[in-house]
């Protein structure tokens, strides 16, 4: 599908979910009565209405860090210092991170039949992408006592694609529906995020990971500027991140809430390179020669289209020991490591309420997308991603459950006409598609079934009363804790708009035989 012809059907879905006037990125026109112009304590941020809503309104493109560029490239992030003297427009996301754009080489879910899944149409990709974005409201304001709990969204995407503005993860829906503030943020990824070169002596070798945290910080420092309550904030995402995160902070994890849908630290491997072989691969493509330090100054310095092409598309594994040119999470035993089994029984983790989610079927979109289904090695692959992030999820519950942490698990089950392509049975409830229905946008290109929408308002409401309280809040929605022996795994999508309890194993008995040795990029 094109991408106009996507954004021209995203558009008209959307003037049917609300009366007001979809808006420019530089459209002020209506923002001197919204209170639309915050202030933080470095700079004024001007937003906007978000698309036909008259009740959120929209504040992206916000640095939350300086650019990672020439001398910073590679580097941890480092907070923004100075005052701005212009007001930020705030009107649109800002760029997202350097990655592959344009139409893959294999046909896949997202790029055949649900670009809802991918950047927006149009996005843009750029090295000075630290931002964030933040849609609030109605009644959300600065100085209300009764502040609004703040929902923080890291997306997926394997650390290599992805961002923030990704049209089923926009959050204005989430936020009006449940009166909650939805934060999402960019990471660098890939090589800029995770470079592995061997100048870095083994630090700061997880500078996407480092990106999350500053974005964190300056939520939780800001977000006060706009109506959010900092005590009650809630990270959420898809893939490791969220979980990744509880382990590199477990003393000061800034949120009193976790939700990691779709993976967790657990089962994954994050082989280290200490030699830097990949780093030091694409610069000799890139004319950077010498020693460590010398390559790592030279690729500070070289066009990020050029490194970005170079990982992309300029690499011949067959050429390289078919050893794969793999930029992502690596153990640096500082916020990463090589341990987590150990980690987790002894406890080394963030002690906070937690969610683990999983989809029925999360190998389902990770396989060649054809309407035969996978067979053979294809059908092996696809189950072994969806019993590792299945049994992933058991061992990370069951560890947060000794360490008398409230926890909670749940299995999506969800198959709808608009998200699942007609003839693809096979599918089932696949990799990311419980996002949708978590943030209210599963009708963006086609009509929702009755049970379908009441099913997305359960969902949201099970997020939100988690946000709102996270030791309670889920008790309160009919919830109980997770526990194996009992019937507390919560089933959604399961031929009800509300929850199915099973027994918490119900769906583990291959957990015992399956050796957790993939690398898992999600």
């Amino acid at each position: 599908m094109k991408s106009t012809k996507f954004l021209l059907i995203l558009l008209a879905a959307l003037s049917q979910q609300g009366s007001g006037t979809v808006l420019k990125k530089d459209d002020y026109s209506r923002n001197n009565d919204q209170g639309l112009t915050i202030k933080t304590r470095l700079f004024t941020v001007k937003g906007s209405i978000f698309p036909n809503t008259t009740d959120v309104r929209f504040f992206g493109n916000i640095p939350y860090a300086e650019p990672p560029v020439g001398p910073l490239r590679f580097k941890a992030p480092v907070s923004v210092k100075k005052p701005y003297n212009n007001v930020i427009n705030g009107t649109w996301f800002g760029p997202s991170c350097m990655q592959a754009t344009g139409t893959p080489a294999n046909p896949s879910l997202a790029s055949t039949f649900q670009p809802g899944f991918l950047l927006s149409p149009g996005q843009q990709v750029s090295e000075d992408c630290l931002t964030l974005n933040i849609w609030i409201p109605e009644g959300a304001k600065k100085g209300n006592l009764n502040k609004l709990p703040v929902m923080i969204w890291i997306h997926g995407g394997g650390f290599t694609t992805n961002g923030a503005a990704s049209p089923y993860k926009y959050g204005d829906r989430l936020a009006r529906n449940q009166n909650v503030i939805v934060v999402s943020i960019n990471y660098r990824l890939n090589i800029f995020g995770f470079s592995m070169s061997a100048a870095l002596n083994g630090s700061e070798l997880n500078a996407g990971l480092l990106d999350q945290r500053k974005a964190i910080e300056w939520v939780s420092a800001n977000i006060h500027s706009f109506g959010g309550d900092a005590k009650r904030m809630t990270l959420f995402g898809q893939g490791q991140a969220v979980d990744l995160y509880s382990y590199a902070y477990p003393h000061n994890p800034l949120v009193s809430g976790l939700i990691a849908e779709s993976g967790q630290a657990t089962g994954a491997t994050y082989d280290p390179d200490p030699s830097g072989n990949n780093f030091t691969y694409v610069a000799k493509q890139l004319g950077c020669n010498g020693t460590a330090d010398a390559v790592f100054n030279c690729m500070q310095f070289k066009p990020a289209t050029d490194i970005l092409k170079t990982v992309a598309i300029g690499y011949a594994a067959t050429a390289n020991s078919s050893k794969p040119l793999q930029f992502s999470p690596v153990a640096d035993n500082q916020i990463v490591f090589s341990n987590y089994t150990e980690r987790q029984e002894c406890g080394l983790f963030a002690k906070i309420p937690t969610i683990f989610s999983s989809a029925n079927n999360e190998g389902g979109s990770t396989v060649p997308f054809t309407k035969e289904g996978p067979s053979g090695a294809e059908k092996v692959a696809m189950d072994a991603f969806t019993n590792l992030i299945g049994c992933g999820a058991a061992s990370s519950a069951l560890g947060r459950k000794k360490a008398n942490v409230p926890v909670w698990r749940i299995r999506y089950f969800g198959e709808w006409p608009n998200l699942n392509p007609s003839g693809y049975d096979w599918l089932g409830a696949y990799h990311g598609s419980d996002l949708p229905m978590i943030f209210g946008t599963s009708n963006l290109t086609a009509p929702d079934t009755e049970l379908e929408t009441a099913t997305s308002n359960y969902y949201q409401g099970a997020w939100a009363a988690f946000a709102k309280d996270p030791k309670n809040g889920l008790l309160q929605y009919g919830w109980p804790m997770y526990d194996p022996e009992k019937m507390t795994l919560i089933k959604l999508g399961n031929g009800t708009a509300g929850a199915v309890l099973d027994k918490g194993s119900a769906f583990d008995a291959a957990c015992g035989r399956q050796k957790n040795t993939t690398n898992l990029s999600v």
